[in-house]
């Protein structure tokens, strides 16, 4: 598996963890501050990880020829 291949799994467990998190804190009554952090923190690995798969996306092209 190539470099943007293993960035793009774990971005994507971080994004699972960091979901389990968020969902945790709303069931037991997080401050709102405290939930928006998370929120933000999850919003963060969503943009990193459609970065990732962009690159991953155009460095597999030279392998499809």
């Amino acid at each position: 598996m190539r470099t943007s291949d293993d960035e793009v799994v774990r971005l994507i467990d971080e994004i699972h963890a960091v979901a389990l998190e968020l969902g945790v804190l709303r069931k037991r009554g997080a401050h709102p501050t405290e939930l928006e952090a998370k929120e933000s923190e999850l919003e963060r690995l969503r943009w990193r990880l459609a970065a990732s798969a962009r690159r991953a996306a155009r460095d597999g092209l030279g392998d499809a020829a």
